[in-house]
C-alpha cells in the first residue's frame, strides 16, 4: 500500500474519531457538570483508545505486507519455472529443425532481422515488431512434417515435391497454434508465402486480406532467399535482389512494402545481413521474446 494514501486515510478516521469523541463530551458537559479530573480521565481514555486503534491497524497492515511479500517471490518463481518451460519448448522446436536442416535456422534469423527492420520503418509498435521475430524465428517448423527426401533434395523439385513443401505453412500453423504463448506467431506463419495478387499459397488470400504483418514477412523472406545460394542457382547480389522485388510489386508483394524496403536501401539491409552473419543477432534475441510476466 501507497504511504500517502494511507496517511491520509489514517488521518480521516483520526479526525472523524476525535469529533465524534468531541460531540460525546459536548452531550456530557451539557446534561452534567463534569470535573476537571474527569474531563482529562476522558479525553485520556479517547486518546489511549486511539493509540490502541492505531497500533491494531499498523500491526495487521505489516502481517498484510508480510503475506503480499511471501506471495510475490512465490509469484516470481513461478513466473521463472514458466519462463523456463516456455524456453525449453521453443528451443526443442528449434533444435528439431536444425537437425534437419541446418541451413534453415540461419535463415529464419537474417529472416527476422530484414522483417524487423522493415516493420519498424513502417511504424510498428514493438509488439508488433517482436511477434515477427518470433514467427521468423519459427516460420519454417512446419518443414518437419516435409520428407527428407524432398526437404534436402540438392537438384531441382518436381512438380509433385513442390506442393509437399508447399503445404509447409499449413503444418507450421498447426505446431504452433497448439502452444499458446506462439500463438500471436501462427498467422503470420501461416500466410507468410501468401501473395499480393492472391496467387500464393495456402488460402490465396489477396491485398488487404493478408495481414499486414505477414506481408512485410513476405518480403523479408523472398529477400533472403534470393541473397542465398541454393544447390540450383547461386545468391543474387543484395542490389540484384531488391531490384527484383521491387519488380514484383503489386504481384507478389505489397507494394507499401517494398517502397518502404527501398528506403531502407541496399547498404542498410547488406550491414543487416553481415551483422546477423557475424552475431547470429540483429535486434532481438529469442530468450527475450518467450518471457511471461
Amino acid at each position: 500500500m501507497k504511504r500517502k494514501p494511507l496517511i491520509m486515510q489514517l488521518g480521516s478516521i483520526s479526525a472523524l474519531y476525535f469529533f465524534g469523541a468531541y460531540m460525546v463530551y459536548y452531550k456530557l458537559n451539557v446534561s452534567t457538570v463534569l470535573l476537571p479530573q474527569e474531563v482529562g480521565a476522558f479525553f485520556a481514555l479517547v486518546f489511549l483508545l486511539w493509540l490502541l486503534f492505531i497500533v491494531f491497524i499498523r500491526y495487521y497492515l505489516l502481517l498484510f505486507r508480510k503475506k503480499l511479500q511471501k506471495q510475490d517471490n512465490i509469484h516470481q518463481k513461478n513466473l521463472a519455472k514458466l519462463n523456463n518451460t516456455y524456453k525449453g519448448t521453443i528451443q526443442a522446436l528449434i533444435k528439431a529443425l536444425d537437425c534437419r536442416d541446418h541451413a534453415t535456422w540461419n535463415h529464419s534469423m537474417r529472416v527476422v532481422g530484414y522483417a524487423t527492420a522493415i516493420a519498424e520503418a513502417m511504424g510498428l509498435d514493438e509488439k508488433e515488431q517482436e511477434k515477427l521475430a518470433l514467427a521468423g524465428f519459427l516460420h519454417d517448423i512446419g518443414k518437419i512434417g516435409v520428407p527428407d527426401r524432398i526437404l534436402l533434395k540438392k537438384t531441382k523439385l518436381l512438380p509433385e515435391e513442390w506442393e509437399a513443401i508447399k503445404r509447409h505453412p499449413e503444418l507450421g500453423y498447426n505446431i504452433i497454434n497448439q502452444i499458446e504463448f506462439l500463438s500471436d506467431a501462427a498467422d503470420i506463419i501461416l500466410h507468410h508465402h501468401e501473395h499480393y495478387d492472391g496467387s500464393g499459397y495456402p488460402l490465396g488470400l489477396k491485398e488487404e486480406k493478408i495481414p499486414l504483418t505477414a506481408r512485410i514477412f513476405a518480403v523479408a523472406d523472398a529477400l533472403d532467399a534470393m541473397t542465398s545460394d541454393r544447390p540450383y542457382r547461386s545468391a543474387r547480389t543484395m542490389e540484384e535482389a531488391v531490384n527484383e522485388v521491387y519488380s514484383l510489386a503489386g504481384k507478389q508483394f505489397c507494394p507499401q512494402c517494398v517502397k518502404v524496403l527501398e528506403k531502407i536501401g541496399v547498404e542498410k539491409l547488406s550491414w543487416i545481413q553481415q551483422v546477423v552473419k557475424k552475431d547470429g543477432v540483429f535486434k532481438y534475441r529469442l530468450e527475450e521474446l518467450i518471457r511471461c510476466s
